[in-house]
């Protein structure tokens, strides 16, 4: 029979969920040898649906928070690999699709893959109401640990002027 549980019970297992994540992404790192907006991206890019809009350089940017420049270099770098591939945007030649060429059998994309898939299987074991008290349980976290990063940024940028 298990027991009820505690915060702290819920805390530890976020912990050992972090420090899972944390391990996981070093693997794929090495393994892969690309850097972590590198992985960002091609996740986003293996996760994207048919019914999603074309991804283009400037989602890229403002996803990542980094210039256009640091774009394009990451593009040209996931290009270069044979990680994804460039394609003229639909109706406008001034702009370009990005598209993941990472084949859905290799094991490059199971690696990139093993988080979506371990928390989409355990989503699935739960009920409709269990699923959204942890959807908002982990939007409740990401909230807060943004306002906290926000409320820590100016004091952060004071002491190293100081």
């Amino acid at each position: 029979m298990r027991h009820t549980a505690t915060a702290d019970d819920v805390v530890r297992a976020l912990s050992e969920l972090t420090d899972s994540s944390a391990s996981i992404e070093r693997t794929a790192l090495h393994s892969l040898g690309i850097g972590p907006n590198d992985a960002r991206v091609l996740r986003f890019l293996i996760d994207r649906t048919p019914d999603d809009d074309p991804v283009t350089p400037r989602l890229l940017t403002e996803m990542l928070g980094i210039s256009s420049a640091a774009t394009t270099a990451l593009i040209d770098r996931l290009a270069d690999a044979g990680w994804v591939e460039r394609e003229p945007y639909p109706g406008d030649r001034r702009s370009i699709v990005v598209r993941a060429t990472i084949d859905p059998a290799s094991p490059a994309r199971r690696l990139l893959a093993v988080r979506h898939a371990s928390v989409a299987l355990a989503a699935s074991k739960l009920g409709a109401g269990d699923r959204r008290v942890v959807a908002d349980f982990l939007d409740e976290i990401a909230r807060a640990e943004k306002q906290h990063l926000d409320e820590l940024a100016p004091e952060d940028t004071a002491s190293r002027t100081s």
